[in-house]
């Protein structure tokens, strides 16, 4: 037993100062000369985090960040469609008026927006938008989510597209885009009309 295990460290010994000398690169002469190669590192590519799960009364039992939230899970039901409607019919009011100040349009547009719409929209001209009048009820057009809902608003230039989003039960319904209608969409470069 003791001589094998003696056979094994010496074949071992000699395998490994056989595949030093095999580099193809000469021994280099000084310790300066010497340069340890680096190492890249490949960051890896994750997806976004999963949405908090829910329990089954209906609130999320911990948010993206860990936390306990308590707030409780949105409903798709009628006061919910009302609010999705009422919302949209609201905003696009309050969108299709380009003979008032800009100010004024501003503060009364921008007040229906989430966070991410509002940087978005904050540079329309109100006088560039077509839209003078809402001329129907809003409708809601996809099947909706809790937390989304899309809807289409009749107005006097068109059908406008509605998006709304929530975070939660207790969140209002806020705006996060609104598409004109396709009659007014601008083609592409090197489309023709």
């Amino acid at each position: 037993m003791a001589v094998r295990v003696v056979s094994v460290l010496a074949l071992g010994a000699v395998l490994a100062a056989s595949l030093a000398g095999c580099t193809g690169e000469p021994a280099p002469t000084s310790p300066e000369a010497t340069t340890a190669p680096t190492a890249t590192v490949t960051p890896a590519l994750t997806a976004p985090p999963a949405p908090p799960p829910v329990s089954d009364g209906g609130t999320p039992m911990e948010s993206d960040l860990g936390e306990d939230t308590s707030a409780a899970a949105p409903v798709w039901d009628d006061a919910s469609r009302k609010e999705a409607q009422k919302l949209a019919q609201d905003v696009m009011t309050a969108y299709a008026r380009p003979d008032i100040p800009q100010e004024k349009w501003w503060a009364e547009f921008s007040a229906h927006l989430s966070a991410q719409a509002a940087y978005d929209y904050q540079w329309v001209d109100p006088t560039s938008i077509p839209a003078r009048a809402v001329t129907g009820p809003a409708t809601i057009t996809a099947k909706p989510s809790v937390y989304l809902a899309e809807l289409t608003v009749p107005t006097d230039a068109g059908t406008y597209g509605v998006l709304l989003s929530r975070t939660d039960g207790p969140s209002p319904w806020q705006v996060e885009r609104i598409t004109p209608p396709e009659s007014l969409e601008q083609p592409a470069d090197g489309e023709s009309a």
